[in-house]
This record gives C-alpha cells, sequence and structure tokens, in this order.
C-alpha cells in the first residue's frame, strides 16, 4: 500500500475514532470520558513540558529494548528449531506446552528476582514477545517448500548455504509480521508492569492521574502509548520494507491489483446510490437548513462544528428517507412505466443493500443529531419515524403530500432547536412556508402518474379530484406560501431586499403554473426540477441578504 493511501487510511481512521469518542462522551456525559477536544488540548499541553517527554523516553526505551532482545534470541531459535527435525522434535513439545502460560503470573517472581528496576520490566515484557515471535518464525520455516531445498542440494550446497539462501530470507518476513502483531502485546504488557513498583514511564502517569481523579491527564497517558505502539508499528513495517524488498513489492502489487478492482467497485455502487437516492437534489434541500442557521444566528452563536454537523443531518436525515421511500415502492415502481427504470425494481441494487444503505443513512443522522445536543439526539427518532411514515401515507390518504411538506418542514425548526436549544414560533412561519410550498409541487409532480394511481387505487390529489382541481389546490398553497414567506419580512425585521426577492420566487411561481396545464403534463420535470431549484437557492440568498443588510437603509 503507498503511502498516500496508507495517509487517507489513517485520517479517516483518527476521523472515526473521534467521532465514537465524541458520541460516546456525549452519552456517557461523565468527567471520566472527557470529549476528544479536551483530551487532546489536554496532550498537546502536556507534550510541551519535558515530563511528559521522560516519561516517553522511558517507556520507549523499556519497550524497544525488550523487542530487540526478543527478536535478536527467538529469531535465530525459530529458524535452527524449523530448519532442524531433529532439534524441532524435541523442543517443538516444550514450546508448545509453555506458550499458552500467562508469563504475566511471574511478574512477582521476576521483581523478587531481579528487583523494581527496569531490568526486570524488559525480562518480564521480552519473555512475552520471544514466545509469539519464536512460534511465527519457526512455523514460517517449516512452511518452505522442499523443492528449495532439492534445488540447492542438487549443487552441492551445505546447510549453511540453504540457511542463508533460503531459510532466512523466508524466514524473516514472517518474523516482521510477528513483530508487527507483538507490537500491541508489547504496549499492553508495558502498561502492565509501570502500573506498580515503579515513578516513570506512561503506565505510571496513567495510574497517578487515575489515583488523583485527574481524569484527562489519564487520556494524555492514553494517547502517548497510542503514538509510541503506532510509531513501533509503522517503524516495522518500514523496516520490512527495506530489508524484504521482494515481499514488499509482492505486497504492493496484490494491494494495488484490490484496490484497483475495489475502487471501481465502490465508484459504481456510489454513483447507483446517488442515482437511487437523487443525491443532486440535496442541493434543493440544504439552503432550508442553511437559511435557519442565518436566522438562528441572531440570537444564538453559530461555529463550524455546528455548521458541518446540521449539513451532515441533512444529508442523512435526505438520505435515509429517500432510500426508505424507494425500498417501501419498489413493488408499485415496478409496474410504473415512469419508474420501473428506477434502480430498485430494475435489478441494479438489491434489497439487502437498500436497507443497509438505510441503515447507516439514519446512523448518520442520528450521529450527527447526537453531536449537536442530547436533545437533538432523542429528538431525531421520532423525526425519522415521520420521514419513513411518509412512504405509506398514498396508500390510504390523499394528504400524503400535506405529510410530505410537514416532514420537510421541520427542517428549520430542527436546526432552530439543535442551534438555540429552545423552540421559537417564529421559525415555525418558515416551516409552514415549506409545508405549502412543498405539497404544492408535490401534487403538481403526481398530476404524471394519475392514470396509474387510480389503477393501482393509490391515493393522490389529482387521481381523488382530477388533475384541474389538482392544478388549483397547488395553486393555493404557493399563493399561502409566498404570504408565509413576505411575512418573514416583519417578523424577523429583514432587510428591504429580501421583498425583492419573494416578488422573484413568486413570480417563478407564476411561471412553474403556467408550465403544467391539464392538457400538457410534458414539462412537469422542467417545473419540479430546475425551477425548485432555483426557488430554494433564492429563498437562501434572500434570507441571508436580507439578514446581512439589516438595519442598512
Amino acid at each position: 500500500m503507498n503511502s498516500k493511501r496508507m495517509t487517507f487510511s489513517y485520517i479517516l481512521s483518527f476521523a472515526l475514532v473521534i467521532l465514537v469518542w465524541k458520541v460516546a462522551a456525549m452519552g456517557v456525559s461523565s468527567p471520566v470520558l472527557p470529549p476528544p477536544e479536551e483530551a487532546l488540548h489536554a496532550f498537546v499541553a502536556s507534550a510541551s513540558t519535558m515530563v511528559f517527554w521522560k516519561h516517553f523516553g522511558i517507556s520507549a526505551y523499556r519497550v524497544i529494548v525488550s523487542i530487540l532482545v526478543a527478536w535478536c534470541l527467538a529469531f535465530p531459535a525459530g529458524i535452527i528449531i524449523g530448519y532442524s527435525r531433529r532439534i524441532d522434535m524435541v523442543l517443538s513439545p516444550m514450546i508448545f506446552m509453555t506458550y499458552p502460560i500467562p508469563k504475566v503470573v511471574l511478574l512477582p517472581v521476576i521483581l523478587l528476582l531481579f528487583g523494581l528496576g527496569d531490568f526486570s520490566k524488559i525480562i518480564l515484557i521480552g519473555i512475552i514477545l520471544f514466545f509469539q515471535i519464536l512460534v511465527a518464525t519457526r512455523d514460517g520455516v517449516k512452511s518452505i517448500d522442499e523443492k528449495y531445498y532439492d534445488s540447492l542440494l542438487s549443487m552441492g550446497a551445505t546447510d549453511w548455504d540453504i540457511i542463508r539462501e533460503v531459510v532466512f530470507p523466508a524466514a524473516l518476513p514472517h518474523s516482521f509480521t510477528a513483530l508487527r502483531i507483538t507490537t500491541g502485546t508489547a504496549i499492553s504488557v508495558l502498561f502492565f508492569v509501570e502500573s506498580f513498583a515503579t515513578t516513570s514511564g506512561l503506565g505510571y502517569m496513567i495510574m497517578d492521574s487515575w489515583a488523583r481523579a485527574a481524569y484527562t491527564e489519564i487520556f494524555v497517558g492514553i494517547i502517548g502509548m497510542s503514538i509510541l505502539g503506532l510509531a513501533l508499528y509503522e517503524t516495522f513495517r518500514y523496516l520490512e520494507r527495506k530489508v524484504c524488498p521482494w515481499r514488499a513489492n509482492e505486497v504492493d502489487k496484490q494491494d494495488e491489483e484490490s484496490t484497483a478492482t475495489s475502487v471501481t467497485h465502490i465508484l459504481s455502487r456510489i454513483i447507483i446510490y446517488a442515482h437511487m437516492i437523487k443525491f443532486s437534489h440535496t442541493v434543493f434541500a440544504l439552503p432550508f437548513a442553511l437559511a435557519s442557521l442565518v436566522l438562528v444566528w441572531r440570537i444564538a452563536p453559530l461555529d463550524s462544528n455546528t455548521v458541518f454537523w446540521v449539513i451532515m443531518a441533512m444529508v442523512g436525515s435526505r438520505s435515509a428517507a429517500m432510500g426508505f421511500n424507494r425500498y417501501a415502492d419498489a413493488a408499485i415502481d415496478s409496474k410504473n412505466e415512469r419508474t420501473a427504470v428506477r434502480e430498485l425494481p430494475a435489478g441494479t441494487i438489491s434489497r439487502h443493500d437498500v436497507v443497509i444503505f438505510i441503515v447507516l443513512s439514519s446512523l448518520l443522522f442520528v450521529v450527527s443529531a447526537a453531536m449537536l445536543s442530547l436533545l437533538c439526539f432523542w429528538l431525531s427518532f421520532p423525526v425519522l419515524f415521520i420521514l419513513f411514515f411518509y412512504s405509506y401515507t398514498k396508500r390510504f390518504t390523499w394528504l400524503s403530500h400535506i405529510i410530505l411538506g410537514f416532514g420537510i418542514s421541520l427542517v428549520p425548526m430542527a436546526v432552530w432547536v439543535a442551534v438555540a436549544g429552545t423552540l421559537s414560533s417564529r421559525i415555525a412561519v418558515l416551516s409552514l412556508f415549506l409545508m405549502t410550498y412543498i405539497a404544492g409541487f408535490d401534487i403538481l409532480y403526481s398530476c404524471q402518474d394519475i392514470d396509474f394511481d387510480r389503477q393501482e387505487k393509490l391515493y393522490s390529489i389529482p387521481a381523488v379530484f382530477g388533475i384541474q382541481n389538482a392544478l388549483r389546490a397547488s395553486t393555493f398553497l404557493h399563493i399561502v406560501s409566498v404570504l408565509f414567506l413576505a411575512s418573514l419580512y416583519w417578523i424577523f425585521a429583514l432587510h428591504p431586499v429580501f421583498l425583492v426577492f419573494v416578488v422573484v420566487i413568486a413570480v417563478l411561481f407564476f411561471v412553474e403554473h403556467r408550465l403544467v396545464k391539464p392538457n400538457d403534463l410534458t414539462k412537469i420535470n422542467v417545473a419540479f426540477y430546475h425551477i425548485n431549484s432555483i426557488i430554494s437557492v433564492l429563498l437562501f440568498v434572500a434570507i441571508l441578504a436580507g439578514e446581512l443588510l439589516r438595519g442598512v437603509l
């Protein structure tokens, strides 16, 4: 794996760890588990002192010397035992009998024999690592194909020649694998031996902080040990690439082939999922949340973290809702000529994959809500229920358009609660605008399925009341939505430029309704996708301009 790919993997893993840590800290809400930013800040402050580096250096010395001693003894022993059948027959039973014994229990004996200094700690860590490296090396030698031995023996090679040319190169990668694996074991045992009968080392730092109930400082030591372990692991990986270039080239080739295939597969799946949920239309939905952020900014401070998690919550909730809608309507969509080409009914994606997508999107929404506040976390579940419930409403009520509008209208109120911690009647007016606006154009959009809805006994305003009445209902809802939008000018005391944008939006509503006629529904997609996308962006620009220019003539 090349360095760029490895760096990206580490960054992604670090971000995931921080995310899980943050959610856990918010859920526990205890000083025992401080949030990651607090622990990282304490670590940076501690890392600027010589005291920390003294403890770090002592721990590094103990574990590095232990690893070196263990490898220097275990690697040649593993080669000898693995190569010599006689020695293997004598020593292997003893090795495999003692290998499972937990060596940690020998600590009191070792301390009594060798004292409380570094030597006893190095011995215990070394003994534990010795057996792991020995077994891995011995098994690596045993796995060598006999044909390599036969080839050299046919040319008159001695045992030393065979060990030098075949056994040593074959065993070396196995020993490095054992070193990488034992890194975690070494760090774990290091903490154990430093947790008592010593006054130095990262393990001592952790236990001393625990005794003083300095919980943040505990994580300073934990982060220090993590960095030490990661540094050792990457050092062994680097050395393996330099010392065993033949092994590194083989692994890189396999990684490149598998990665190329994986990347192509992943990209194709991402495109399929994006098409399934119409991800490009998130641009249409996102301005609602951003406009709400602008309005709540007046009463509560905003930071980049809040904006980020609001956007993530928006993406997660919309993706989950759209995915669930496609899942719930798959059987219906397969019967409709217009929707039969969608990914799920067309068989491009399986129902199992859609379920996984819904779960992951829902998880993103819930986690994002949790990052905003505990109240948002609890409210995320009824919001998901409402978003999912809409997908079934067309089966029993023509009010499904209003329910869809209500679900999306929760965005402004949700943003307000996330930032301000309370709900305001003022932001509810923006929600009413969204509800009537969304319901109005959903009625227009459903006109193209009027015959299919009647055939399948599905409920929609066009199917129940006819296209003419549906267009009238949509017009009425959009007139009401313009009035709600205009009222925001007085409710939030916005700049008069806001009213200019309201007029433009009203004109776009008029154009939208002129495009859709009872005897000509061919331009519904233009009205639905293009004009509505423009309206949503103009809504955000209108509120942003009205707020920023407030107080300016």
